[in-house]
């Protein structure tokens, strides 16, 4: 059994479909195939079940998955710690877009300075979090929320910033306009918002507006719900709708904070860089070490 079959494995775990993993491999469904076959009669056990086109990991494919990703993930870092500087090696990145449009700073930098490609997989958190834990993607940016809440338990979480949450609105916006930035709840009522239809950080259902308001206390006109987050900003930037928003989103788009009398409505998320250590000190060990 050689280590990129077992990397084959570990891609058709995630994928759960072998077209996919093939074309990725750049293999034949054949190919990829009889290599599946090979690694389970090498290990006498099946470690998917065939539903139909799918391949779904029983009991003893997860186990097999949990130990060959380390293992895998510590051959690659051990790679490269003995590689020559000017190697090139493919980094990637998963997350939120709306983390990683901000997150993502704090990495360009330090990874302009890597012999690397970057390949960026714009997913939600529990996503991001298992493809880390897989070795489907070095580092992913999350809630720490998020991280807590997951059943992965090797992974080391790197502070990048906190962030409180605010309603806004465009310079165009009537209120801002007129100078109207501190509200009742009777003037909110009768002000159009904007909210997302899933969280843009989950991608599940929260709430009335899934962005973290408390419409129990202070109901809103919700005039446009959004089911892709840039739209929703769009829709704010035409100074049509209010919208409950990431202060560093906020602070990105220029658009201005206002507050509600009567409701507590600055909660704050922790975003942190999540990764697998390696026993290798290979680049991602070195590269986290100095964030």
């Amino acid at each position: 059994m050689h280590l990129d079959d077992i990397e084959k494995v570990i891609h058709m775990a995630g994928s759960q479909n072998l077209h996919t993993t093939a074309k990725h491999f750049n293999i034949t469904p054949g190919a990829l195939s009889k290599t599946l076959k090979k690694v389970e009669a090498n290990l006498a056990t099946e470690l998917f079940n065939r539903v139909g086109k799918t391949l779904v990991l029983n009991d003893k494919g997860k186990e097999f998955v949990k130990h060959s990703s380390d293992l895998v993930h510590n051959y690659q870092q051990l790679i490269s710690r003995f590689k020559s500087d000017n190697h090139k090696f493919n980094a990637v990145i998963a997350g939120p877009a709306i983390l990683l449009k901000s997150g993502l700073k704090k990495l360009l930098t330090p990874l302009s300075n890597l012999p690397c490609s970057v390949r960026i997989n714009n997913v939600f958190e529990g996503e991001a979090i298992s493809q880390v834990a897989s070795g489907a993607a070095h580092i992913a940016l999350v809630t720490r929320e998020a991280l807590n809440n997951s059943s992965h338990t090797n992974l080391v979480a790197v502070d990048v910033f906190n962030t409180g949450f605010s309603v806004a609105a465009h310079a165009s916006h009537q209120l801002v306009q007129t100078g109207s930035l501190t509200l009742n709840k009777n003037q909110l009522l009768e002000l159009a918002f904007a909210c997302p239809l899933f969280s843009p950080l989950c991608g599940l259902e929260q709430g009335i507006g899934s962005d973290g308001w408390q419409d129990d206390i202070a109901p809103r006109n919700i005039v446009f719900r959004c089911s892709d987050y840039s739209a929703l900003i769009e829709v704010v930037q035409s100074g049509l709708a209010l919208a409950y928003l990431p202060n560093f989103v906020i602070d990105d788009l220029g658009l201005t904070k206002l507050t509600v009398k009567g409701v507590n409505s600055h909660y704050s998320e922790s975003i942190v860089m999540i990764y697998k250590p390696s026993k290798a000190d290979g680049w991602l060990n070195k590269l986290m070490h100095t964030l």
